[in-house]
């Protein structure tokens, strides 16, 4: 029965993607209501279950956003979209405020950790770049430092101490510094940097619900619908220390 009642609620909410979410309409309204604490919340809607008895979190499930450009990418001849960057002094891009924003996937999430390797490349300032194991080993730096199984989670995005999660919540300010950073490149370039650090987050599972050319960093992805392990990928298990790629140090004791 509970597997039938999460297919309908699957279901449900992949017929409500269908339709924009429209200037006027809410964000981030219950049950829907869970921050990540940093610049992913301005294109995501998820909803939190914690366990009954610990109120360790579980699961998220929930909505990512993208808007249309206008523009068609002369590739695959698809739609380009991006996500949308929220309020700030250079643009205003609020989902269902000022702009209509249209979900892109479908995301599920495990709580989990990972290793802080580098945000800039040769892509420019892509994604960051995450360590992580893909077996449950005694020897992981950090509990929960894993790829969940079973499951297709390619993506890891860090929490802040501004985020809703429990094991913040329940422990104001655990969040160090090191990865207390609202985007993607302070994890890098802001003193104390979370190079070889671990930081406390969730690995996300992506569902594209739509065809169009996903923009980011430079780079235009075509995505199809379906599982989509290519746009967000930013996950490595192994790396060779290698000043010019990985921008790491060796045994940091993190």
């Amino acid at each position: 029965m509970k597997g039938i009642v999460s297919l309908m609620f699957s279901l449900a909410l992949g017929l409500a993607s269908s339709a924009p979410l429209q200037a006027g309409n809410s964000f981030h309204d219950k049950p829907f209501d869970f921050l990540f604490g940093n610049h992913i919340d301005t294109h995501q809607e998820t909803r939190l279950t914690t366990d009954k008895t610990t109120g360790f979190p579980t699961r998220l499930f929930g909505k990512f956003y993208i808007i249309f450009t206008g523009e068609t990418d002369s590739v695959s001849g698809l739609p380009i979209a991006r996500h949308p960057r929220g309020l700030s002094e250079d643009h205003d891009e609020r989902c269902g405020i000022s702009v209509d924003c249209s979900v892109g996937w479908i995301m599920h999430g495990n709580p989990g950790a990972a290793k802080f390797l580098y945000h800039s490349g040769v892509n420019g300032n892509d994604h960051p770049v995450w360590m992580v194991n893909r077996a449950e080993e005694a020897s992981a730096p950090s509990p929960g430092m894993v790829i969940p199984q079973p499951g297709s989670y390619t993506h890891f995005h860090w929490i802040t101490n501004s985020s809703t999660d429990p094991r913040v919540v329940q422990n104001p300010g655990s969040i160090p510094a090191e990865c207390d950073k609202s985007r993607a490149g302070q994890l890098e370039d802001v003193t104390p940097s979370a190079v070889d650090f671990v930081c406390t987050g969730w690995f996300l599972q992506i569902r594209a619900q739509r065809e169009f050319a996903f923009l980011h960093s430079g780079e235009v992805i075509p995505v199809q619908p379906g599982m989509d392990n290519r746009s967000h990928l930013n996950l490595v298990t192994n790396f060779s220390n290698i000043v010019d790629i990985t921008h790491t140090r060796v045994n940091a004791g993190h």
